[in-house]
């Protein structure tokens, strides 16, 4: 690979810029930016060999494109570089909702003149709470699971080059469809979130000074709570109909658990805890990965 444009200067996409840079072996890194006030930062940073706000300049002569902005800003941010591309260009992404991602995609190419151009949808799971170029890492992806869900352009070779690429920055691959992306996701991801979410304001609001007394099980336990606000909504509003779902399962399994303490079933309280031990036992993903 010879040139690498990632469009979005974010915790992703500047991780990915310094992955790719550390392992990656591409010859030239373009970075974008959509607000020209960060360009100043982001060049001394010495992240890219190209950093701009003008979306031809980075992408013009590039073998690969990875889009890391925000779901909603996918489709503009695509129809923008299109024109730019060169002939047999890849196009990944890093958003953590598939569906709606790989058809805005499809329907952004099926509705160009680029049948030269391909996109092969990513999601490398190794978020964060933080956010920003600042909290930016090369090491960001080692050992993270990434889901690679190709778009009705894809070809072998397209898809081959994405996951040579994501295996590079260290991640582990697992190929599936949109719609079985967004159904795991919605149990492993965007659940976890809403539970910790849940937890904060349970304890917050109903008695302010019980977290006086938290220790580190309450702040681990609720570490993703203080992810960005504004994302988390579009994420959720993105994959509605998988979360609802298992959102409804994880009440229903609460419900259960309230009934047996009320009931004095310590017995099944106890099977409960023990089953659970076991299966959380069973996980065993990489320590800071899989947000």
């Amino acid at each position: 690979m010879r040139h690498l444009a990632v469009l979005g200067p974010g915790l992703l996409g500047g991780s990915v810029a310094l992955a790719a840079r550390s392992f990656g072996g591409v010859d030239k890194v373009g970075l974008w930016a959509r607000r020209s006030e960060v360009i100043p930062e982001l060049t001394a940073s010495n992240v890219a060999d190209i950093v701009s706000n003008e979306i031809g300049e980075v992408v013009t002569n590039a073998d690969l494109v990875v889009i890391a902005t925000p779901v909603g800003a996918l489709q503009g941010v695509m129809e923008s570089a299109l024109p730019f591309l060169s002939e047999g260009a890849v196009i990944t992404d890093v958003c953590s909702v598939k569906g709606a991602v790989v058809e805005a995609a499809d329907g952004v190419l099926s509705a160009s003149t680029r049948n030269d151009v391909a996109f092969v949808g990513a999601h490398p799971m190794a978020g964060s709470e933080l956010t920003g170029f600042a909290n930016a890492r090369a090491d960001l992806f080692q050992g993270a699971a990434c889901a690679i869900t190709p778009g009705n352009s894809a070809t072998a070779e397209a898809e081959k080059k994405i996951e040579d690429f994501w295996r590079s920055l260290g991640c582990r691959l697992s190929r599936m469809n949109p719609a079985d992306h967004d159904k795991l996701v919605a149990k492993v991801s965007h659940l976890p979130h809403l539970v910790a979410s849940a937890l904060v304001q349970t304890v917050m609001s109903a008695e302010s000074n019980a977290v006086e007394l938290a220790g580190a099980g309450f702040r681990d336990t609720t570490r993703i709570a203080a992810g960005s606000p504004s994302m988390w909504t579009e994420i959720l509003a993105e994959n509605r109909d998988a979360v609802s779902s298992i959102l409804d399962e994880h009440i229903r399994e609460l419900g259960e658990v309230l009934v047996k303490l009320k009931e004095n079933d310590d017995e099944w309280i106890l099977g409960f805890l023990s089953e659970a031990k076991d299966n959380r036992a069973i996980f065993s993903a990489p320590a800071g990965q899989g947000d």
